[in-house]
């Protein structure tokens, strides 16, 4: 048999941690990697049986760095390393899925996995596209990540899928924290629509995933609000997942709008106009 290390990163998530520690139990070894938490995480980390290395990124936080920076300073010894978030879960049939995968094919150097994305209390299959493809499992040695804060995988040589998916809560923390993130997300997303627009390079980007859109949405950026909410309401179904595909498509369409709103910011900045 395979072994298979779990690692976790970690800022303030002690609301959560346990279940996602719990849910990677199965595992060979499993990692902590925080990044400043102090909310007790690192303490209930050590207490449920985790090694805890604390890793605080100089300037932004980019999720692959902070990955890549597990896979080349963690101790670890498993020949495959799959990465959770702490708002995540592996359930039974996919954790019976994930330890097939990587016994039974050699060749492969990675294996995406996809989200049953969870949102106050639904499972919003339709609007958010299901099955909706993550990097998350790697042969240690073999391949890396890319991406920023879009993570894929550095090589896209060999990569498997594992079918069953895992468990996204991702308002768990409630929507302040999921309005921070994406505050987040959107200014990277800002910036590299703007590099786009001034080297029409797909390097902008950082990232293999939904490489297409993303520049068709560099292109078109105004309309990027009203073509996500069509998108998720319209074209994915979320009218027929009740009030919370709504309420979601809304936010995402929302969170569009932030990103248009820091374009034009950024490019009156460079022209020293007034905001």
């Amino acid at each position: 048999m395979k072994t298979i290390a779990g690692v976790v990163l970690c800022m303030n998530e002690v609301s959560q941690l346990k279940r996602c520690l719990t849910s990677l139990s199965w595992c060979s070894e499993i990692y902590v990697v925080d990044s400043g938490s102090t909310d007790g995480s690192i303490e209930l980390a050590k207490m449920l049986g985790a090694a805890v290395a604390v890793n605080k990124p100089e300037g932004r936080f980019l999720i692959t760095e902070q990955r890549n920076w597990a896979l080349d300073n963690l101790p670890i010894t498993s020949e495959w390393v799959i990465f959770l978030d702490s708002d995540e879960e592996i359930k039974e049939k996919c954790k019976d899925w994930i330890v097939s995968a990587i016994n039974e094919d050699n060749s492969k150097t990675g294996f995406e996995m996809t989200p049953r994305y969870w949102f106050l209390g639904k499972w919003l299959k339709r609007t958010q596209g299901y099955p909706n493809w993550h990097p998350r499992i790697l042969r240690k040695g073999l391949n890396k990540f890319s991406g920023g804060v879009w993570e894929s995988f550095e090589s896209l040589r060999n990569i498997g899928q594992i079918k069953e998916p895992y468990e996204h809560y991702a308002l768990s923390k409630g929507i302040d924290d999921w309005l921070l993130r994406h505050m987040r997300y959107s200014s990277w997303d800002a910036e590299s629509i703007i590099d786009y627009q001034k080297t029409k390079s797909r390097n902008s980007f950082n990232t293999n995933r939904k490489l297409r859109s993303r520049i068709i949405g560099a292109k078109y950026w105004q309309l990027k609000p009203v073509a996500r909410f069509f998108e998720k309401y319209i074209l994915n179904g979320g009218w027929t997942e009740g009030w919370q595909g709504l309420i979601f498509s809304i936010m995402m369409s929302f969170y569009e709008l932030i990103t248009v709103i820091k374009i034009v910011e950024y490019r009156r900045k460079e022209k020293g106009l007034n905001l």
